[in-house]
């Protein structure tokens, strides 16, 4: 399943600078292990938003919770489950396609 993880910013970018390389490294292992879908924070710059992908949302919060930013008390999250329906101008892969290939499987047909 796919989990949205909402990262409120509580300190400023100058308070989380010591973390900003570790938190980068975290997400860039997410994203290569194929666990993390999208990552960014929104334009304002008080969320950084990531989607997961975890069997239960207690494994999501886990891994969520691995953030140094989390960790450090430097953003507060919220995880939510996320189901989502489309894709890529609905001619693309689909959410299930995206998953099995998140998880190194073939997609479907």
């Amino acid at each position: 399943m796919w989990y949205l993880v909402l990262s409120r910013n509580l300190r400023s970018d100058e308070e989380r600078g010591p973390r900003t390389q570790a938190h980068l490294d975290w997400l860039d292992d997410l994203h290569r292990s194929g666990q993390a879908l999208f990552s960014g924070r929104t334009a304002n710059g008080a969320y950084g938003v990531y989607v997961l992908l975890a069997d239960s949302l207690a494994e999501a919060e886990a891994l969520a919770a691995q953030d140094p930013y989390h960790q450090h008390g430097d953003r507060q999250m919220e995880v939510l489950d996320w189901t989502p329906r489309r894709a890529f101008r609905l001619a693309g892969p689909t959410p299930a396609d995206l998953e099995a290939m998140a998880r190194g499987e073939t997609p479907r047909p």
